[in-house]
């Protein structure tokens, strides 16, 4: 049943209706429907084309926009602050689900380029779609913006309960195409719901076509500063304090509190039940990923990686006590006497032995577990050796659970501090530099392997002085391309070249530590009864202008490895 109301002198008959408004007197075409009121009385509507006609505007009065002399009240107050919350956590939350993202893929995919690029373009393609479709939902009036939130809610746990999924597609996928899957299905449909929240948002927001702009406008810019400060707070705050399952898990409840929110400005919550029970399993799953692994000894995470100390039984029958940093061995210990595990360190002593003697200073770049230094720091006691490593929180754990921290070590200096920079603001000469840097399980940083940065390398080196480099590569097979590279680049700063296998009689194709040493002098180099790598150099030098380190070492992932 309608309702009328006429005003005297005619000026105005607004009729209400289920379905919308009609609006006497008005100098329109209809929108959408034209109904017959009466035989030739003013204000009749007699056809599309009357001068005086009602126009059906066909939509909803308490949520739609109708013209400036009828628009009801503008959302004020209490009311507008709520949808502007709405906003800003969506949009915080965006960031969260990217940058913890991409730090929970890290250890299958890395930090370097691809991963990055994988999860930005898949986020930003689902925040199209979902602003697409929410748009279309908002209009439609059928699924309420509360149940929007409780699928993001719902699908933000999608990384902790998949966590393994990473793992697969790069088996079955390869590396690029593995990363995008990955983050399509972990990542796209928390993104794709949240997406949709701006349209609501701004639908809810208008009131009058005169200022649909401002409007707009304001809602986006809350958004984006949710999304700002979700950056800074995820990044420098969040990661660092909670492990990744449980800032997930903390997100999802965080959006289960929005969707409340929403039900409560917007009208058509969602049932209490249906909120609290999803609360529940979230905080399952938070305290299920507060909880440390059964053979890790700690676990932290940290502005730089995810950092963890296990013990295992080795291969030979000795108990191991390894440092993981974004799922790679970065330093191996036997816990009987505290010495490195990884062959590449007894290698490295091996080939020095002949010049050790004229050794009286190094650089280490690349902590973990102090383990390398350690080994030096016992075999030469009165050799001074400073090492930099980014990561404070590394060094913590390595005086806590390696022989860093059991054994007194007066000569070696620990500077946190990012390399490259250390480099640039030092002037301090060595007769030693060992680089001995990954971030993640194969990749050494592009930013030290460039022309540039060996050329800043041979700045701190003694005239006769020695560099070294632990790097992993195959011998030969598909995943030569960044050793080969890396050898042009040497051979662009340094005359003398070697490169030799810590493991020379494991099956060429398998991925393996490899020592390079290098010299400015050729007449420096150690003369040692080891075996020579059979690679060469090949392909174009790297620089800091063109290093495509992470698609170069993508292959070595295929060439298999195994953390002993």
């Amino acid at each position: 049943m309608t309702t009328s109301t006429r005003l005297d002198g005619g000026a105005r008959v607004r009729v209400r209706s289920r379905r919308g408004s009609w609006t006497k007197g008005s100098r329109c075409r209809p929108l959408s429907a034209t109904r017959p009121c009466g035989g030739g009385t003013p204000g009749t509507m007699v056809g599309p084309r009357s001068r005086s006609c009602s126009t059906y505007s066909g939509l909803r009065p308490e949520v739609g926009v109708t013209d400036s002399t009828s628009a009801p009240p503008r959302p004020t107050g209490s009311r507008r602050l709520g949808l502007f919350l709405l906003a800003f956590g969506s949009g915080f939350a965006v960031l969260t689900i990217e940058i913890a993202g991409t730090r929970l893929i890290a250890p299958v995919f890395g930090l370097s380029a691809v991963p990055w690029t994988a999860v930005i373009g898949v986020i930003l393609a689902a925040l199209a779609v979902g602003s697409h479709l929410g748009g279309r939902l908002a209009d439609g009036g059928k699924v309420p913006l509360s149940w929007v939130l409780v699928a993001a809610a719902i699908t933000a746990a999608l990384p902790i309960v998949g966590s393994g999924l990473p793992w697969v597609a790069r088996d079955f996928l390869g590396f690029i195409p593995g990363a995008l899957a990955s983050a399509v299905i972990l990542f796209a449909p928390a993104v794709l719901c949240l997406g949709a929240v701006v349209p609501y948002l701004v639908q809810a927001d208008t009131r009058s076509l005169e200022n649909v702009g401002r409007r707009a406008g304001d809602v986006s810019a809350v958004a984006t500063a949710g999304s700002i400060a979700g950056t800074f707070m995820t990044g420098f705050v969040l990661l660092p304090a909670f492990p990744l399952p449980v800032l997930l898990a903390i997100t999802a409840i965080a959006l289960l509190a929005l969707a409340a929110l929403s039900g409560v400005i917007l009208g058509k919550g969602v049932p209490p039940h249906v909120t609290g029970l999803a609360a529940i399993v979230m905080s399952v799953l938070a305290y299920a990923g507060s909880q440390r692994p059964p053979d890790a000894l700690a676990r932290r995470q940290t502005l730089y990686s995810a950092v963890s100390v296990t013990e295992r039984v080795g291969r030979d029958g000795r108990m191991v006590r390894a440092l993981w940093q974004n799922g790679g061995s970065s330093s191996l210990e036997y816990l009987d006497a505290g010495d490195p595990a990884h062959e590449y360190v007894d290698v490295s002593g091996l080939l020095l032995e002949p010049v050790i003697e004229r050794v009286q200073s190094m650089l280490v770049l690349g902590g973990a577990a102090l383990s390398l230094p350690a080994a030096f720091s016992r075999w030469r006691p009165d050799m001074s050796i400073d090492v930099v490593e980014i990561d404070p929180v590394v060094t913590e754990l390595a005086e806590q659970y390696f022989a860093y921290g059991r054994d007194d070590y007066p000569n070696i200096r620990v500077v946190h501090d990012d390399a490259r920079v250390h480099l640039h603001n030092s002037n301090q000469r060595y007769d030693l530099i060992y680089l001995d840097i990954f971030d993640h399980l194969l990749t050494v940083p592009w930013t030290m392997v460039t022309v540039e940065a060996l050329t800043e390398m041979t700045d701190h080196l003694e005239a006769d002085g020695l560099f070294m480099a632990n790097v992993l590569s195959p011998l030969a097979g598909p995943g030569l391309g960044f050793i080969e590279r890396f050898q042009a680049t040497l051979q662009e700063v340094f005359p003398a070249v070697v490169i030799y296998p810590a493991t020379p009689n494991s099956d060429a194709e398998v991925t393996q530590n490899l020592v390079v040493v290098a010299a400015l002098d050729a007449q420096a180099l150690p003369d040692v009864d080891w075996p020579r790598a059979g690679t060469g150099a090949a392909g174009r030098p790297l620089t800091d202008a063109w290093a495509p380190v992470e698609y170069l070492q993508a292959k070595v992932f295929l060439a298999g490895l195994t953390w002993d």
